[in-house]
């Protein structure tokens, strides 16, 4: 499917942003190996544990 974009540009002094986020940079984990299965189950199981220990009111 071919098919036109038209792109409306104005004017005027506005740049663009310096960072493309909200402002909250966590870092760059880009390099961080992701979880296994077995991590996911020991954090699921350690955060449940934690709000057994202190109970919502």
């Amino acid at each position: 499917m071919a098919g036109s974009l038209i792109v409306e540009v104005e004017t005027g002094t506005w740049t663009g942003s310096i960072h493309p986020h909200n402002g909250y940079y966590a870092g760059d984990f880009s390099d961080a190996p992701a979880p296994t299965q077995t991590d996911l189950d020991a954090m699921t199981t350690a955060y449940r544990d934690l709000a057994q220990t202190y109970p919502h009111s």
